[in-house]
């Protein structure tokens, strides 16, 4: 699954809480809480896996390794407890064990996308560009694969023969849907909206019938703020395929970026049946109960996102944020710091909890995850970060 809308940075204001603050930041007005990024699949239901979720969840790495590791060691054909083994042991991070890990997978079944997209990230923290460069060509047609490409190819520095190579093959084979949403990922990752948006057109007028190439085309749509025509690719998909829960929660969402959470939520509900645990769906209808004001139910469906998959930041971002916002600021520290032990490059999570520590006056802290966010986070969570620091007084 591909991201459709851009996550939201929960911005808080600091001068809006009374307490021990540094000083009035000029940091964006409150938000609502950050909505998911449908890019992952949650596997069927295993109880070895979903006991593995609830210890990383709780913060027991450790003890979901004990658990997964035999268990992956036994079942080698069980590609979803091979991924998730390979997950945590990449974000402890152990990467001769996920490398193993993931290898095994590749044994089983040796086309795996999803698999070879992860191989890309590990060589690529490696700085192994050549071998990550591979494994993301193996990924594709994917969107974490054409951004790996993307930026390995920078690193390598042949990024426009890269790109000029792309655009070849649309001319070598005009005819293969493929080459042209090889390329449309590509032109949108780099940002280039209105050439990913062309590419992607081709695809679909060759495959008219297939939905991935219309949701394809809906993502950019969005990235262009051009919200009622990604709806009308999702709704001529799901014509197509009923059954697609990519393009129903993705749906969903797009009436959400219209703030129009009463049709909004049918799709998400549909989105839920479809996938009783899919993350996005559950991120995406706790959002909804955050604008209605309901934050203790919008909670319940945070928790319930991080049971289903635990090593994604979204739900993390959204209960913290529901917790800071009530002053609950040791909850809002744990649940910032659970999500920044598996996603530890999430810029929003270093910029939310140094908010955190702002709020209660505990500047050293703040100072140093500002510090990160700075460092890991876009170009919103910099520029608040860096409005941010500049008010906080010298060390």
């Amino acid at each position: 699954m591909r991201q459709l809308c851009h996550l939201v940075v929960a911005g808080v204001l600091v001068a809006s809480f009374a307490g021990p603050v540094a000083a009035q930041t000029t940091s964006p007005p409150p938000s609502p809480p950050a909505r998911a990024a449908t890019d992952s699949t949650t596997g069927a239901s295993n109880p070895v896996i979903d006991a593995a979720r609830a210890k990383v969840a709780d913060g027991d790495s450790k003890g979901a390794i004990a658990q997964l590791a035999p268990y992956v060691a036994q079942h080698p054909s069980d590609i979803a407890a091979a991924r998730l083994l390979g997950d945590i042991y990449f974000r402890m991070p152990d990467y001769p064990k996920a490398e193993r890990v993931w290898h095994g997978i590749l044994e089983v079944a040796p086309e795996d996308l999803e698999t070879h997209s992860r191989l890309g990230s590990l060589y690529a923290a490696e700085d192994r560009i050549v071998d990550a460069i591979t494994e993301f060509q193996k990924s594709l047609p994917s969107r974490a694969g054409s951004e790996g490409l993307i930026m390995a190819h920078k690193r390598a520095g042949d990024l426009p023969r890269y790109l000029t190579d792309l655009e070849a093959a649309t001319h070598k084979t005009p005819f293969e849907p493929l080459v042209w949403s090889d390329l449309g990922e590509a032109r949108r990752a780099m940002g280039d909206y209105d050439q990913a948006h062309e590419a992607f057109l081709h695809a679909v007028g060759l495959r008219p019938a297939a939905c991935g190439p219309r949701i394809d085309i809906a993502n950019v749509l969005v990235d262009m703020h051009r919200i009622d025509p990604a709806i009308d690719q999702l709704k001529v998909c799901l014509q197509n395929d009923p059954h697609s829960y990519p393009a129903t929660v993705n749906l969903g969402e797009a009436y959400l970026e219209k703030n129009d959470p009463v049709t909004s939520r049918p799709y998400l509900d549909r989105a839920l049946t479809l996938r009783p645990e899919g993350t996005e769906a559950l991120v995406d209808i706790g959002y909804i109960y955050d604008l209605h004001g309901d934050w203790k139910t919008a909670v319940s469906y945070y928790n319930r996102a991080i049971r289903s998959d635990p090593l994604r930041p979204e739900a993390y971002i959204d209960l913290g944020y529901d917790y800071n916002e009530h002053r609950y600021f040791e909850l809002a520290e744990a649940a910032y710091l659970k999500g920044l032990s598996v996603a530890d490059d999430d810029g929003r999570l270093h910029y939310l909890l140094a908010v955190t520590y702002n709020l209660q006056g505990k500047l050293t802290l703040a100072r140093g995850q500002y510090q990160q966010a700075l460092a890991t986070g876009g170009p919103d969570v910099a520029a608040a970060a860096r409005a941010d620091l500049a008010l906080l007084p010298p060390a």
